[in-house]
This record gives structure tokens, C-alpha cells and sequence, in this order.
């Protein structure tokens, strides 16, 4: 049975989906929203290959999609054990509280949760990873923390989250956004766990028979 109801789905598309996934990093090489980044003055030029800036002065940049868009992704994680081709995803441990508050937000009945925050990071290779990963819990001090990744981008939902913490948060007063080379780091770091655990399926399955090369 479907976890959402059509009218549900159309509002997050509408939300934040389409708009997200229409700029992050996409097969044919774009990458539009680190080009509408590139393109502003960042807020802070750390000289290391990281600039954050405000969200609010960089056109073309809807933050209220981006945040939106995270927020649904977090909420889904919250909501149910995930259970996809080639993967699983289990549910994410947000207190009954906080999903009713994410709920309430994503209905367009309540604000952002105030304990709560979203700091996006976008990458600032060229080309990089093409790699998704559900919602999973990666800290719990000083904050419990839960990432997930699209194409090009890393969201990261904090919990209990008291100043200065939320500084660079699309959610915080200044609405921030973070432009990094770290993130293929923190995607490797995800990641690395899951390939040595995962068992090989479909195509890879089907080439480790093959080959008679012994699975990992």
C-alpha cells in the first residue's frame, strides 16, 4: 500500500521535489545549483575551497524548496521501514513530537519544527558523485544528527539543536548554505560501510556467478 495519498504526492513534488532534483547534479554532467552559487558572492570565502552563503541573495535559489524537499525526505525516513529493489532502508528514530511537527510543516500547517535544522552542503566539484543514500543516523553528541544524499548534495537534519549550532542552516534567520569539496569525502564515508556490508544483487550478482570471482 502506497505510504502517501496522490493529493500528498502532487504537494511534494510541487514543495521541493521537482525543484531539488531539477537542479542538482543530473546525468548529463549540470549541475545548476552549483551554478547559481558559483555565479553569486558567497557571505564567507574561506579560502579553502568552502563558501557559505546567504541563501536569501543568491538568485535563482529557492531555499523554501530546498528546505521543504529535506524535510519531506526526513519525514519519510521517520514514517516506515524503506524497502526498495536493491536496498533497505530502515526507519529513522524521530520522537513522536517531531514527526507531528514535520508532518504539521509539510501540510503547510505549522512552521518549521524550532528543534530542529537543515544544513544543506553542495559540492563544489564539477563532477561529483552520482551516488543516493536513504536517511540514516551518522551522531548523537553533541547533537543527534541524520544524513542523506542526492546527486551533488548532502542534507543534514539536527536534532535538539540550540545556538550557535544552527548558524549555517537554511532554516536559521540568515538561511545559509554551504558550498564544499567535502562532500565526495562525507559520501565516501557513508558509503563505505554499506558497500562492505551489502550483498551483491542484479547485475553485479549475476557477474560475481559468472566469473566465479568470490563476493565481498
Amino acid at each position: 500500500m502506497p505510504l502517501l495519498c496522490q493529493a500528498c504526492e502532487i504537494r511534494f513534488q510541487k514543495g521541493g521535489e521537482n525543484w531539488t532534483l531539477e537542479n542538482r547534479y543530473r546525468s548529463d554532467g549540470t549541475f545548476p545549483l552549483r551554478d547559481l552559487l558559483l555565479a553569486a558572492s558567497p557571505e564567507t570565502d574561506r579560502g579553502d575551497g568552502i563558501c557559505i552563503y546567504e541563501a536569501r541573495k543568491v538568485p535563482g535559489l529557492k531555499i523554501e524548496q530546498l528546505l521543504y524537499f529535506a524535510a519531506s525526505l526526513f519525514w519519510r525516513a521517520g514514517i516506515a521501514d524503506w524497502r526498495v529493489k536493491f536496498a533497505d532502508a530502515p526507519k529513522i528514530d524521530l520522537s513522536t513530537n517531531l514527526m507531528g511537527e514535520l508532518r504539521d510543516y509539510l501540510l503547510g500547517n505549522g512552521p518549521f519544527p524550532t528543534t530542529a535544522s537543515v544544513l544543506a552542503l553542495v559540492d563544489a566539484e564539477a563532477n561529483p558523485q552520482r551516488v543516493m543514500t536513504s536517511p540514516a543516523k551518522v551522531g548523537d553528541v553533541p547533537l543527534v544528527r541524520y544524513e542523506t544524499h542526492i546527486p551533488g548534495m548532502i542534507f543534514e537534519f539536527a536534532v535538539n539543536v540550540v545556538p550557535p549550532f544552527d548558524e549555517l542552516s537554511l532554516d536559521s534567520p540568515i538561511e545559509r548554505i554551504v558550498l564544499t569539496p567535502l562532500v565526495t569525502e562525507r559520501v565516501k564515508v557513508m558509503g563505505a560501510p554499506l558497500i562492505a556490508s551489502s550483498e551483491p544483487k542484479g547485475s553485479l550478482k549475476k557477474h560475481f556467478s559468472e566469473t566465479g570471482r568470490e563476493e565481498p
